[in-house]
């Protein structure tokens, strides 16, 4: 489903999470009183699930495989009115896919794939499949991906976006990767700057980690995405790997395990996922990478910023022709923008101001009454006349040439 921003015209395009949640928030009244429900009903229906996971009238029949609690298939698709359908092209084994005709999921082929409106999600759990052949999804991956991306709305510390800090990854003696194509650190510095300058245009307070390619320590970066107020903290960096290897990645804090002490950047996992979402979406629609997926890690300083968190992975430096195109001016400007068109995006959505509404119907008019033209008199059909045929004509004709006969004998 499309949303529309009040006051705004035109249909939200990035990210993809914008043209997919299927919540209403008429009046701030009314948005307070839904998520009190919410978390009432969560604590039914899933115990010690988030304030924002899905809840519902009934139940969702949860099992353990593992040590891991799961959901069937079935319980998805029906909270969020979904349908299963058939993926496009050749059936893949493994691969399945419910929808609505706006919002898709698909998952497989792989056990942790998950594709939301063809965009790519790696899950924390694979997906099992039970003995009646549903799938079963982790709770913590329909509360951790899929929740905060079909339902942004429904984030758990939703907050408006004032400022960006912006992190160019390494810098100084810390060159990060370099091949013969690109110099990692060049790259993320030059973006970065690039970005701040057109975030700065859109009305964003824009706080840099460092500016000049000096060496920051982790904590240090992390000190300053704290001190800032209201913000969101993206944090640049080149990937490297096999020649064969290309496209960009995203990178949120991966969500505690069962034994594992939470961290301060689980406060903000449900938003740091779809910040994600939508600079990834932004990146392959707007720069055109390939989509190398959100992903899930324990990078420092994800671990502890107060606040959404991504680390851009946003090529690789040791593709030749990837990292031969991120060394290029106008490659580098386009990932800014691109960039920047994500984090407009989630700002609209992540104020808790906003009035947002989902696109209604279009009204289906009937066709017009048809008028009625009178129709010119027809004119009665005569009746042809009778012609004689030819041969009755020489038989009536005949006998007068036989007594011009007989007159000329006499």
């Amino acid at each position: 489903m499309r949303l529309k921003m009040a006051g705004c015209s035109g249909v939200l395009v990035l990210p993809l999470m914008l043209a997919m949640a299927p919540v209403v928030m008429a009046q701030e009244t009314a948005a307070a009183k839904a998520a009190e429900t919410a978390e009432a009903e969560s604590a039914k229906v899933m115990p010690e699930a988030p304030a924002a996971a899905p809840s519902r009238v009934g139940t969702w029949h949860a099992r353990v495989v593992d040590g891991v609690e799961y959901v069937p298939l079935e319980d998805i698709r029906s909270f969020y009115k979904l349908m299963p359908m058939q993926p496009k092209g050749r059936k893949v084994a493994g691969q399945r896919m419910v929808g609505n005709g706006e919002v898709t999921l698909c998952f497989g082929p792989a056990p942790r794939e998950l594709r939301i409106q063809e965009r790519l999600c790696f899950l924390s759990h694979p997906v099992q499949e039970d003995a009646t052949g549903d799938l079963l999804v982790s709770r913590l991956d329909v509360q951790q991906v899929i929740e905060p991306v079909l339902r942004p709305t429904y984030i758990l510390n939703r907050r408006a976006v004032r400022t960006v800090v912006i992190d160019p990854g390494h810098g100084g003696h810390d060159t990060g990767t370099v091949t013969p194509y690109v110099r990692e650190a060049d790259v993320t510095l030059s973006v970065a700057t690039r970005l701040g300058s057109e975030l700065k245009k859109r009305g964003y307070e824009v706080r840099f980690t460092q500016e000049q390619n000096q060496y920051q320590s982790p904590q240090g970066r992390v000190d300053k995405a704290n001190a800032a107020p209201a913000a969101i903290f993206i944090s640049l960096h080149l990937n490297s790997g096999r020649s064969d290897m290309h496209g960009a990645q995203m990178y949120t804090v991966a969500p505690a395990g069962k034994n594992e002490k939470r961290l301060p950047g689980h406060e903000f996992s449900q938003a740091s996922m779809a910040l994600a979402m939508a600079l990834q979406s932004a990146l392959v629609e707007k720069a055109e990478t390939e989509d190398g997926g959100c992903r899930r890690a324990h990078y420092s300083p994800l671990n502890s910023v107060n606040c959404p968190s991504v680390m851009a992975e946003l090529g690789f430096a040791t593709h030749p022709a990837e990292g031969t195109r991120l060394n290029t001016e106008e490659y580098q400007l386009k990932l800014a923008a691109a960039l920047a068109d994500g984090v407009d995006a989630f700002a609209r959505v992540m104020n808790p101001a906003s009035n947002l509404q989902v696109q209604k119907a279009p009204v289906v008019e009937p066709p017009p009454t048809p008028v009625k033209v009178d129709a010119p008199p027809v004119k009665a059909k005569t009746e042809p006349r009778k012609t004689q045929s030819r041969k009755k004509a020489q038989r009536r004709r005949a006998p007068a040439r036989n007594n011009k006969r007989r007159n000329r004998r006499r």
